[in-house]
């Protein structure tokens, strides 16, 4: 009997040893298995570091307007540019989409957008950038690009100098066209005006616009330059660029054979300024982000810009083409900020309602 408790006692503490070896083996295995992953995990972001991000680009504008650009910062970082491209939505698909945003950078041809975007909270902040001017820019967004907005004539007016406010006079009465109102252009330019002048005198002054027009507010810009060749009105308004984009038709350079853009304002507080900008959408790509923010506002990127589009650099070490310098003639630019601008916008709309300036 007490041989069988012995052998018992004996097979027991065999048994717990036995055991106590299978599971240190197993939590070996287990941490092993654990370095593994870890060092696998390593190893793939190690690659992914070495092939670069992708970062996904919203865009009103077609990619082939920035290409050069893209493929330089490629070139430049190793990342690479998904350009998602749509004339209409993208705003609304932004601000939908905050909580879990599938692009990382939303780029606007217009300060409108990005105001939108701000006010719904859809953006992240990003760094005030030494390289804009202070008005160009806010922790929201940042200009990457100015664009004035001229006043273009015809040629047998003779105009040399003319301000935004000239085109109320009564001698001009049935001789101006314009595209529609609620444009974003135009309301951009009119937000300036209120910024001026007050939104009293603004109901005015649209109501005398009104009544200044030729036809009824229609097409785009390029479509109110040819009213003036076609004999429709003689004055219109419409971004300085487009100048350029007609010389550069054969179809249409006729039509400047008979028209000139005039920067306005400039015995004042000079040109109304545009911008073309840039937004950070989303903070899962940010340091990438950034990164392609930062590209697009270097020196060499706004010569690039300035070559191609045929814009006004924002960054001032940059002088912009000389074909745009020689049109410019060193004109003056309106130093309003921008945000006191966007602040107008709610008021002018009400304003172009209430007239119903394109009915």
């Amino acid at each position: 009997m007490l041989l069988d408790i012995k052998k018992f006692i004996n097979f027991f503490i065999y048994y717990l040893l036995y055991k106590s070896l299978v599971m240190m083996k197993s939590k070996l295995v287990l941490i092993g298995a654990i370095i593994l992953a870890l060092t696998s995990m390593y190893v793939a972001v190690s690659k992914a570091s070495e092939s670069g991000s992708t970062i996904k680009v919203y865009s009103e504008r077609q990619p082939f307007l920035i290409k050069p650009l893209i493929d330089q910062y490629e070139k430049n970082s190793g990342n690479k540019i998904e350009w998602i491209f749509s004339k209409k939505g993208l705003v609304q698909k932004t601000i939908l989409e905050k909580e879990n945003p599938v692009a990382d950078i939303f780029l606007s041809a217009d300060i409108a957008r990005l105001i939108d975007i701000a006010e719904a909270e859809a953006n992240i902040d990003i760094p005030i950038q030494s390289q804009v001017p202070i008005n160009l820019q806010t922790q929201d967004w940042t200009s990457l690009t100015m664009r004035t907005r001229v006043i273009y004539a015809h040629n047998m007016l003779n105009i040399k100098e003319i301000s935004y406010e000239d085109l109320i006079l009564p001698k001009y009465k049935g001789r101006v066209c314009t595209r529609s109102g609620f444009h974003p252009y135009n309301v951009s330019l009119f937000s300036a005006l209120i910024a001026h002048h007050g939104e009293e005198w603004f109901e005015d002054y649209i109501i005398k616009l009104k009544a200044n027009l030729a036809r009824k507010p229609q097409g785009n810009d390029r479509d109110q330059i040819k009213a003036i060749y076609s004999g429709v009105c003689d004055l219109s308004i419409g971004n300085h660029y487009y100048y350029f984009k007609m010389m550069d038709d054969p179809n249409q350079t006729v039509w400047l054979e008979e028209v000139s853009p005039i920067f306005p304002n400039q015995d004042s507080y000079g040109s109304h300024v545009n911008i073309s900008g840039i937004a950070i959408i989303s903070d899962k790509n940010y340091e990438a982000s950034l990164d392609f923010l930062e590209f697009l506002l270097s020196d060499e990127a706004q010569k690039i810009y300035a070559n191609d589009n045929n814009e006004f650099p924002v960054n001032p070490n940059v002088a912009p083409s000389e074909r745009v310098q020689k049109l410019a003639n060193n004109a003056k630019f309106d130093s309003l900020d921008l945000q006191e601008i966007a602040s107008n916008r709610k008021a002018v709309l009400d304003i172009l309602q209430k007239i119903n300036y394109d009915g």
